[in-house]
């Protein structure tokens, strides 16, 4: 009687237990490879299949905010390098 009930519980946890979302792209979950989340990830790129790279909708807003933060560090390096060029055009005496 316990063993039933047992297989019981364990059934209806499996059931109501979330499953996690699939972060990498289609290609790499299925060939169980690890992905970097790129657009077109690198080993589809390495494949020689940028083409088949394709994600989720959980991983494609993953994608979004990695995306995102690339294209802000980018524009930080890119203002920090004219400030940069604008400070050693002017010289070492305007400090």
């Amino acid at each position: 009687m316990d063993s039933k009930s047992d297989s019981l519980s364990s059934s209806e946890t499996t059931e109501t237990r979330k499953k996690r979302p699939i972060l990498s792209c289609l290609p790499c979950y299925r060939r169980r490879v690890k992905c970097d989340h790129l657009m077109p990830c690198t080993p589809c790129c390495l494949r020689g299949t940028p083409t088949q790279c394709e994600f989720t909708e959980e991983g494609r807003s993953e994608y979004m905010l990695q995306s995102e933060l690339i294209k802000n560090i980018i524009e930080e390096c890119t203002n920090l390098e004219s400030r940069l060029a604008e400070l050693e055009r002017l010289g070492p005496t305007s400090r």
